[in-house]
């Protein structure tokens, strides 16, 4: 233990990059678990005990120097846990062969090393998203007994929102596709508090076959308060000074593009009045007049949405019996004449409901713009629009470059550009996707972004078929 103790110390200082156990720490937990198997009065659950106590010994001598970074905090958690894993093993390997074979068996090395560990909610999952293992810190931080929890699928555990969102399938997919989920979230315990959770998903293979996943849940409320009191003015400057960079780029922008419909309205203003006479002339000359207006107008109501928006006020919006598909229609008829004849509508069934025409046409014509913008120009960008029970799914996906899903959170932030649209050159003011937010949740809906490798990145619109009624939220 003191050669685990002395390496540890060697591993803190090079911090805060995140790091596994190299050959030599591996070693060094075998080394303590055959030493601990050569003792007749040490137990298994006391080897596991030794890091656990020892874990949390470290972290209260960090915290009296300040409150530990997460970067600190993952990389503790993950040296403890591998090193308890070899540990463990080895342990087991030296003190009975036929518990050495149990514990190589992934699933029963995982219930034998996780039950010691209060501090995590640690479980398992099937393919499909159903509890298949429950620790005991999953029943104090979850307030689900392990009877109650096993066999239920954890979907259970996100809140309403998150379920609407599909996020729990979601993280099992990006999980599967790029080999770990990581993210912080919100999630729901069984007496219907919410609370601020770190959590990690690992997908479990058997042979090369998807078994199940692993997920590691902490529960932040404390540490963020603490981190929250103590960073408040840093990060207050840091935004404080995002936005003005964000406003002086936006202004930047808008100025050039006010330029041009303005520019277009001015001339064709002088020419009519050099040449009042000439009706035709006078048409043309008016039509194009009132169409730069139109597009500065245009322009000005979005920015004045997105800023109403972005203070907290709800979009207000007029509900009337519409046809969704019609529009869906129209407006892949008007981008084919812009842009080839690569739109698809896919209808599932009657799409006639209450809702803002414009909005619809607004949101539908932001996505569309997005995909046209940053998608692969050879391939096709489909409309899919289907009922489900009283609600309608719209999407609208292309294939072409992948938004990280650090990004996908920020993509609906007023001003917001993601790196991949900056490095394109594509002009744009960052409000499009601020407003399709604001739109969806003005009917009473929500969007989500999906980005994966392969299938392409998709945008889902979830609203209900008749948005005069106001959700119940109870």
């Amino acid at each position: 233990m003191p050669e685990v103790i002395d390496r540890l110390s060697e591993i803190l200082e090079g911090a805060p990059a995140p790091r596994t156990l190299r050959d030599d720490e591996i070693t060094l937990a075998r080394r303590h678990g055959e030493q601990r198997a050569a003792l007749p009065e040490y137990s298994l659950p006391q080897v596991i005990t030794e890091y656990h106590l020892l874990r949390t010994t470290i972290l209260e001598i960090l915290d009296e120097e300040g409150p530990s970074t997460p970067v600190v905090v993952e990389l503790l958690s993950e040296v403890f846990l591998l090193a308890v894993r070899e540990a463990a093993g080895e342990f087991a390997d030296r003190r009975n062969a036929a518990a050495a074979a149990q514990l190589r068996d992934t699933d029963a090395r995982f219930r034998h090393m996780i039950e010691a560990v209060k501090d995590y909610a640690i479980f398992t999952v099937d393919p499909g998203g159903f509890i298949t293992s429950w620790n005991n810190g999953c029943t104090r931080m979850k307030q689900y007994t392990s009877d109650e929890a096993v066999g239920q699928h954890f979907s259970m555990l996100y809140p309403e929102e998150g379920r609407r969102r599909d996020e729990p399938m979601g993280h099992l997919r990006t999980a599967a596709i790029e080999g770990r989920f990581r993210g912080e979230g919100v999630r729901r315990r069984k007496n219907g508090d919410l609370f601020l959770a770190d959590v990690s998903i690992t997908p479990l293979y058997d042979e090369g076959t998807l078994t199940g996943f692993a997920k590691v849940v902490q529960d932040l409320t404390e540490r963020n308060a603490l981190v929250q009191e103590r960073d408040l003015s840093r990060t207050d400057s840091t935004r404080l000074r995002a936005e003005a960079e964000d406003r002086e780029r936006f202004v930047t922008r808008l100025s050039h593009d006010l330029r041009s419909p303005l520019a277009t309205a001015k001339m064709g203003a002088e020419l009519i009045a050099a040449a009042p006479h000439d009706a035709a002339q006078v048409r043309s000359w008016a039509d194009r007049l009132v169409k730069a207006l139109q597009r500065a107008d245009q322009m000005i109501g979005d920015l004045l949405d997105a800023s109403r928006l972005d203070a907290g006020e709800p979009m207000t919006l007029a509900f009337d019996r519409c046809d969704l598909g019609a529009i869906a229609g129209e407006l892949r008829d008007e981008f084919a004449v812009r842009h080839g004849d690569r739109f698809v509508t896919e209808l599932d069934g009657d799409m006639v409901g209450f809702w803002n025409p414009d909005g619809l046409r607004s949101m539908l014509d932001n996505l569309l713009s997005n995909a046209v913008k940053y998608g692969d120009r050879t391939q096709p960008i489909t409309i899919r629009i289907r009922r489900v029970d009283d609600r309608v799914l719209i999407s609208v996906h292309n294939f072409g470059s992948i938004i990280p899903l650090e990004e996908q959170q920020k993509l609906f932030r007023r001003f917001h550009r993601a790196p991949v649209a900056q490095a394109s050159h594509t002009p744009g003011w960052g409000i499009g996707l601020a407003l399709v937010k604001g739109i969806a949740e003005a009917h009473h809906g929500v969007v989500k972004a999906e980005s994966y490798p392969i299938e392409g990145t998709t945008f889902t619109v979830d609203l209900p078929i008749d948005a005069r009624a106001k959700p119940d939220r109870t």
